[in-house]
C-alpha cells in the first residue's frame, strides 16, 4: 500500500486523482483551498475505512497558508511514515494572461522535502505549452501561462540536480496531462484543440508514467502517454 499526497484536489484532474488512487487500495492525504470545496472528497471519506483519506487546506497563492498546511502536514501519521508520492496539481488560469498566474508549485515541493519525511516521487504538473522547443505560436493570449510553465519546467530541473549531489532518492518529475476537459480549460479560445481527454483518461495514464519512474529519469518532462517531451 502506497501513500499519496494530491496538492489540489477539489475538482478537475486532482479530484480524479484521488478517485482512482483510492479505487487501486492506496491511502490519500489531499488539500483543498477551503472546506466549501471539499464536498465530494467528504463524501468519497465517509464510505473509506478511518486512514484511507485525510484531508487539509493548503492555498498556493499565499505563502501563509502553504506553511500552515506544512505544519499540520507534519503532525501526520501515516502508517509507512514516508510519501511515496506527491503530485502538484494545484494551480489558478486566467484568459489571456495579462500578468504572469505562477503556480506555485516549488514553494510547496522545497517545505515538504525540508520536513524530513522521506518522499518518494514529486509530480510537477506542466504543460505543453512550456515547451520552447516545440513552441505554440499560435496560442494568443497565453504568453504569463507559457512563461511561468517554462519557469516551473526550470525550477524542478535545477532541484532534481540538488537532490542528485546531496544523494537523496526522491524523483523529480515535469508532466504534461494533455488537454483535458475540466473547469479549468473552460475558456474560449480562438483556435481548435484536438484530442481532448476526459480526466479519467487523462489521470490513469498519468499515474502509470508516475509509478514507472524512478531515480534514473528524475528531471525529466514526460506526456501522460509515456512519451518524453522536449524541453
Amino acid at each position: 500500500m502506497k501513500t499519496w499526497l494530491i496538492i489540489g484536489s477539489s475538482r478537475g484532474i486532482g479530484l480524479e486523482f484521488v478517485r482512482q488512487i483510492l479505487a487501486q487500495g492506496d491511502r490519500v492525504i489531499a488539500t483543498v483551498r477551503n472546506v466549501e470545496s471539499a464536498s465530494v472528497l467528504y463524501q468519497f471519506q465517509q464510505t473509506l475505512p478511518i486512514g484511507f483519506l485525510q484531508m487539509l487546506l493548503c492555498d498556493v497563492s499565499t505563502e501563509q497558508s502553504i506553511n500552515a498546511f506544512i505544519q499540520e502536514f507534519g503532525g501526520l501519521q501515516f502508517p509507512s511514515q514516508q510519501i511515496d508520492f506527491v503530485v502538484l496539481n494545484a494551480g489558478i488560469l486566467k484568459y489571456p494572461n495579462r500578468a504572469t498566474e505562477m503556480y506555485r508549485q516549488k514553494y510547496p515541493a522545497q517545505k515538504l522535502l525540508a520536513t524530513g519525511i522521506p518522499i518518494g516521487t514529486i509530480m510537477f504538473m506542466s504543460s505543453d505549452s512550456a515547451s520552447a522547443t516545440k513552441f505554440m505560436a499560435f496560442e494568443d493570449g497565453f504568453a504569463a501561462y507559457a512563461a511561468s510553465k517554462s519557469a516551473l519546467n526550470q525550477a524542478l530541473r535545477h532541484m532534481a540536480e540538488e537532490l542528485k549531489r546531496k544523494n537523496s532518492k526522491t524523483v523529480i518529475l515535469a508532466m504534461h496531462p494533455g488537454e483535458v476537459a475540466t473547469d479549468m480549460a473552460n475558456i474560449d479560445i480562438t483556435w481548435d484543440i484536438e484530442g481532448v481527454l476526459k480526466p479519467e483518461e487523462s489521470v490513469k495514464a498519468m499515474i502509470s508514467v508516475i509509478s514507472s519512474k524512478g531515480l534514473a529519469d528524475t528531471g525529466t518532462f514526460w506526456t501522460w502517454e509515456g512519451k518524453v517531451h522536449p524541453w
